[in-house]
């Protein structure tokens, strides 16, 4: 799936979101023809037979965690800021801290952002780079 980071930003905090998050941060096989409003997914240990609601990644800050250890396990580490009036993630590659500069998240929502900074980092990269070749080939 590609998805822009213009598509990622402009996505409200809620169940699609939350949807994506589990399909491409937290690997998890969500259930074909399944509520908008109500995803669920597959429990990996039961082989499509039983099947679990998506947890709410980007409203509720203990599900979120489990997407920030999720990209610590991928070795992409998210650098939470804490501002006054919004939250900053800032996603950094690898044991090196090189920060990935264009998947930096501000919200006032925590969960929101990570979820998003998360997306951005596992996903948008593709269209970031095909963005900036655009942008070099017209200058």
């Amino acid at each position: 799936m590609t998805l822009t980071r213009e598509q990622i930003m402009n996505m409200p905090e809620g169940r699609e979101l939350d949807t994506l998050v589990a399909q491409h941060i937290m690997e998890l096989t969500i259930v074909p023809d399944g509520l908008k409003y109500s995803p669920r997914y597959y429990l990996p240990e039961y082989k499509e037979t039983y099947h679990r609601e998506v947890p709410n990644y980007s409203t509720n800050i203990s599900a979120a965690l489990e997407v920030v250890e999720k990209m610590r396990k991928n070795k992409i580490y998210l650098d939470i800021r804490v501002w006054p009036e919004e939250y900053q993630v800032l996603p950094h590659q690898d044991e090196h801290n090189k920060l990935i500069e264009h998947c930096i998240v501000k919200s006032p929502s925590l969960p929101e952002a990570i979820c998003k900074a998360a997306l951005l980092a596992s996903l948008g990269a593709v269209s970031y780079t095909h963005l900036r070749a655009h942008e070099t080939k017209a200058n």
